[in-house]
């Protein structure tokens, strides 16, 4: 009789897991990846990075970058201001390893973008499957689709938000494209 409860007992717990395993595998499977290899500029070029700041723009990178000679390909920056009183329009590709993860880090990023922002967060919907907009100077989108989280830092324009949500919907098209021309993993 024990026997027989400990065998149902494995039975239902099997099954109970299987399942759980099949929803978050579907999740990711048809979830939004990033490439290994990516460049943040060619998923925001030049010309539409100047387009959306409505000003001239210079490309920025480090000092250390510069002498080095490699820059992380991961985020693209610009400047809309001067060396003195930078306005930065930038992206940032942040890959998770899987959707959960990227989730989380979204969610733990509310916190501290509210004390960066003076309590100028706001969920901003409409835009991959969630998104916050800091404020307060510092003009900020985070959003996340699928394992893909984007920062998108948009302190030019008249409408730093619109546009910033323009870069994010660009970038996750854009991304789409490559994960869908890029060969099945086996």
């Amino acid at each position: 009789m024990i026997q027989k409860s400990l065998a149902c007992g494995a039975v239902v717990l099997t099954a109970l897991l299987a399942g759980c395993g099949t929803a978050s595998d579907s999740r990711e499977t048809n979830a939004l990846h990033a490439p290994e290899q990516l460049d943040a500029c060619a998923l925001f070029p030049f010309a539409e990075a100047q387009e959306l700041a409505g000003a001239s723009i210079a490309p920025l990178s480090s000092t250390y970058e510069d002498a080095a000679g490699s820059r992380n390909l991961k985020q693209c920056a610009y400047n809309a201001g001067t060396i003195e009183h930078p306005l930065l329009v930038s992206l940032e590709v942040r890959p998770a390893q899987s959707v959960r993860a990227a989730e989380r880090r979204q969610d733990s990023s509310r916190s501290f973008l509210g004390t960066l922002s003076k309590g100028q967060v706001q969920d901003v919907p409409g835009v991959g499957d969630a998104a916050l907009w800091a404020g307060g100077g510092i003009d900020q989108l985070h959003v996340r689709q699928g394992a893909v989280q984007l920062v998108v830092t948009m302190q030019s324009g008249t409408d730093p938000l619109a546009a910033a949500r323009q870069v994010a919907q660009r970038t996750f098209t854009r991304l789409q494209e490559l994960q869908r021309r890029a060969p099945a993993k086996q």
